[in-house]
């Protein structure tokens, strides 16, 4: 086991080394003035944490105060550059208690492979059970580009050097000269960030996201896939488990230049540019694996023999490929690496499209096999099994497309778009005004007529012709870049039949999917609708058993393996109804949505679409996943990786690795426990109906403070959202329409201005005032809320996850925001009334003397960072004041106060470790 109070003292040591360090380059880089200044202001958030000093806050502000633009910019800087550092330190730590979790081969640590094997085997499955729910997952993390990531990439990288830089430290540390050596280099990079802009003074570029992608594939993913599956065959051996897994456990998605959904820079070009940079950087990796293998492959026929099957495969490639020019000095003898060059031109012609190159994925895989199968039956199964085996599971996971780009595009484009086929046709007029059973009508005998909707002659609007290109798009995806590249069109805001309906019409017009004699013949998309809102949740079994009853939709679906996709939206339901009535309704769909398809003989696959923070589905992913509801998941999901999230989930490749492995093992477990079936007892049901009505009171106590008179006005004077909505973090705009509406807010920013405020209300508020009022009514006792506690997953994790969000807010701080509201109606009492009732029922559910007791590594962590947090925000504080004043006057921006309030947005993000 980790020796906790050991790893808490290196890290408290390495954190005290670096800030020793950033000291030094404070001092070299502006002087001692600036230096004594974040002393002081230390000093006095330290004491007003404390409690020791009376006077804090009068203190804190004069001396603020005192400060030039310029200044303040350097102070703000040097205590986000000690959060860079913090963090940094944090990741290695991490990766120190996972050097000593493996070191021990101890199977106690939920969540690693090890321990998920000893629970299936508790459980009573067999090794068959086991090997057949293996073969039964698949998991696809798609990576986002919601700005939320507020970090630079630039920043990012010296990040990950850092990481590197104390790694080494961790590995010298008895060489005194190396230590010496490292130490310079830790500084160097302190000073290069000292000397790099913080934040962005151009907007971010969709072609600069997808950059960032590709470099989290081709640095990270790449090569951490090999080590997750080698992991798992430990794992497996350790347990006795001796059956071998083919299947392709997890792949990887992507939205990163597909997204289009509210974003008017993601054209069908930008697309189609993305996929084909993410064809030549996958073909480009395996070509340096295949040279690096050509370097190591060197048996001869003349030392053990090959395979008559590779014998063949050389001759015919020969007759098509001549690698004579070039290969002279290839030795006769050595088949395995004439195979391997022979694999290099083809991979080199099918990135250049030439003639002779690989068409798919399946032809490479089946040249490396025939090269390990080789190697089996000639006395060098080890050499297959560490150089061959891992490029096959490269090869299995990326494809020749390296990540599956998603196309997402809102339903109101897509209902304009189809009425307009639909009135040019001559079909019918006013096709947007009919009744929806009109509609349905109308789009079920076009899809299974043979007849075209759309009329070449004539003329589209730029909007239509849009929509139109991405079904073309996908068409051409399939064709040029991989049968997997582009397979799903997501609607988001579906609420309706028709837009299900719609968007098969398109995809039938484009021909992805087949019409003969009135049957559907062929189909290549999966139509996913996305229901976010709490309505659009509590109707989406409804509309699914509506669309399940028309007959073109599913011929569709048995040509799509009779597997319904779904997407739920974490974000807009909770910016809807609050944290408690949004997970509640997700949960209770995702149950409803699998009984109506189940009674249509129908699987479901769910796509979560879960942001970084609570607020928006975030959370352990461990913990996230084995709280959805038993029997909707039997070991197939999407889930989306977002912001933030990406970088603190994959900056490391050790990070990389256990994040995967939770992951896994999280899916593996829920399906294991479709054995059995929790829903159907007694304790579950009574949980279920009394959190039906928490639920309700929580969104209604919630829905009272966002719909108040006033309130909108406190939401964007109390929190920095007119800087947030600024800040160059993400090529999105941050509102889907003009006008300053919280309805018409994203709810990244929305999640994002609360937590720089530090009241953080999308996180906890309702909870409180819902379990009060059930106790006060008596609908429930505080033993009836333990034991749901303890033996529900879902409210178990609601409850924790709410905690966390609690230990993260801070009243003192967001007293001091309040005060910028100049308005009616004293909103922050509300709010604070309701985080005392909210902590107040944490505790008395969790039985905790504090918030976090149960995870004092946690508690001590976070609150370590709130006296380094402080001073930002006291700064944020005076020069929001300011900036709005010039903006009255002025009616135009300070350049540098915006600049320095960018800062200060960035610095209290990597604090908190949370945007949106």
């Amino acid at each position: 086991m980790p020796d906790t109070f050991a790893l808490n003292d290196k890290l408290t040591t390495q954190i005290h080394e670096l800030g020793k360090l950033l000291g030094e380059v404070l001092i070299e880089q502006e002087g001692i003035e600036i230096y004594n200044y974040v002393e002081e202001l230390r000093r006095l958030t330290k004491d007003f944490r404390a409690g020791t000093g009376a006077d804090s806050i009068p203190l804190i502000t004069d001396c603020v105060n005192k400060l030039s633009v310029e200044q303040a910019a350097k102070i703000v800087k040097a205590f986000s550059i000690y959060f860079i550092l913090v963090n940094a330190a944090d990741e290695i730590n991490k990766i120190r208690a996972i050097h000593q979790r493996l070191a021990t081969a101890n199977d106690s640590y939920k969540g690693t492979f090890s321990n998920t094997f000893k629970e299936l085997k508790t459980k009573g499955l067999s090794d068959e059970a086991i090997s057949g729910l293996l073969n039964s997952i698949e998991i696809t993390p798609v990576f986002t580009a919601h700005p939320t990531e507020a970090t630079r990439q630039t920043v990012l990288r010296k990040i990950r050097k850092i990481c590197e830089l104390l790694q080494d430290r961790d590995v010298y540390y008895t060489n005194q000269f190396r230590l010496d050596s490292i130490n310079r280099k830790l500084k160097a990079e302190i000073t290069l960030l000292w000397q790099t802009n913080d934040v962005r003074f151009r907007k971010i570029a969709i072609e600069d996201e997808v950059q960032r992608g590709l470099f989290l594939f081709k640095d990270i993913l790449y090569n951490a896939v090999p080590n997750i599956y080698e992991h798992l065959e430990y794992a497996k051996k350790n347990a006795g488990l001796h059956f071998s897994t083919d299947n392709v456990l997890i792949n990887f998605g992507s939205w990163i230049g597909s997204d289009r959904d509210g974003h008017p820079f993601v054209t069908s070009e930008v697309t189609k540019q993305t996929m084909i940079k993410q064809k030549e950087q996958i073909l480009q990796l395996y070509r340096k694996d295949i040279e690096r293998l050509y370097a190591e492959l060197s048996p001869s026929v003349f030392q053990t023999g090959v395979s008559a099957e590779l014998e063949e495969s050389v001759s015919r490639d020969k007759e098509k490929i001549d690698i004579s020019i070039g290969n002279h000095f290839i030795d006769p003898s050595e088949f395995y690496r004439y195979k391997l060059s022979l694999i290099f031109a083809k991979l080199l012609r099918a990135s250049e499209n030439r003639e002779g190159g690989y068409a798919a994925k399946e032809e490479l895989i089946s040249d490396l096999l025939l090269i390990s199968d080789s190697l089996h039956q000639n006395k060098g199964g080890i050499i297959a099994q560490t150089l061959i085996k891992p490029l096959i599971e490269k090869v299995k996971t990326f494809g020749f497309n390296l990540a599956r780009l998603d196309i997402r595009q809102n339903a109101a484009l897509l209902r304009r778009t189809v009425a307009e086929a639909i009135e040019n046709a001559d079909i019918t007029a006013n096709f947007e005004q009919l009744s929806e059973d009109e509609k349905i009508e109308i789009l079920s005998n076009e899809l299974l007529s043979s007849r075209p909707v759309f009329n070449g002659f004539k003329k589209y609007s730029p909007e239509a012709e849009q929509v139109l290109s991405e079904f073309s798009l996908i068409v051409w995806a399939q064709q040029h870049i991989s049968t997997d590249a582009g397979r799903e069109y997501i609607i988001s805001n579906c609420s309706r039949v028709s837009d299900i309906l719609g968007a098969l019409l398109l995809a039938k017009e484009s021909g992805l999917v087949s019409i003969d004699k009135k049957e559907v013949v062929k189909s290549d998309i999966d139509i996913l609708p996305l229901f976010e809102t709490i309505s659009d949740l509590r109707g989406a079994a409804e509309t699914l058993n509506n669309l399940y009853s028309i007959e073109a939709y599913r011929m569709h679906l048995s040509r799509r393996n009779n597997i319904q996709k779904i997407m739920i939206g974490y974000s807009d339901s909770n910016k809807d109804g609050g944290i408690t009535a949004s997970n509640f309704e997700l949960y209770k769909a995702q149950i409803s949505i699998t009984d109506i398809s189940a009674a249509s003989g129908l699987n479901i696959l769910f796509f979560h679409g879960r942001g970084g923070s609570i607020s928006r589905g975030g959370g352990p992913v461990f913990d996230s996943i084995l709280s959805i509801p038993q029997g909707t998941m039997t070991g197939k999901i999407k889930i989306t990786e977002q912001g933030e999230m990406v970088s603190a989930k994959y900056l490391t490749p050790e990070i990389a690795n256990e994040n995967l492995e939770l992951m896994i093992s999280a899916v593996i477990l829920s399906a294991a426990s479709q054995f059995s079936n929790q829903r159907q007892t007694g304790d579950y049901q009574k949980y279920f109906t009394l959190m039906s009505q928490i639920s309700e009171l929580s969104m209604i106590a919630y829905r009272a403070l966002i719909n108040a008179e006033g309130f909108q006005q406190y939401f964007r004077e109390a929190t920095p959202i007119d800087i947030i909505e600024q800040l160059e973090i993400g090529s999105r705009p941050s509102a889907r329409k003009q006008g300053g509406r919280i309805s018409d807010l994203r709810a990244i920013p929305w999640v994002f201005s609360w937590t720089q405020n530090r009241q953080t209300i999308s996180g906890w508020f309702g909870f409180g005032s819902a379990i009060q009022l059930m106790l006060k009514s008596s609908k429930i006792s505080i033993d009836e809320l333990r034991s749901m506690y303890r033996d529900w997953n879902f409210f178990k994790v609601l409850v924790d996850n709410i905690e966390m969000v609690l230990f993260k807010t801070d009243m003192m701080i967001g007293r001091e925001y309040a005060s910028l509201y100049d308005g009616p109606g004293n909103f922050f009492n509300i709010i604070k009334n309701e985080y005392d009732s909210v902590v107040t029922a944490v505790l008395n559910i969790t039985g905790e003397t504090s918030l976090l007791d149960n995870n004092p590594a946690l508690q001590r962590t976070l609150a370590l960072r709130n006296p380094y947090i402080d001073p930002i925000s006291f700064v944020q504080l005076r020069f929001i004041k300011e900036y709005r004043k010039q903006n009255l006057k002025q009616g135009a921006m300070d350049k540098e106060i915006t600049s320095l309030l960018r800062s200060t947005v960035n610095g209290i993000a990597a604090g908190i470790r949370n945007t949106g």
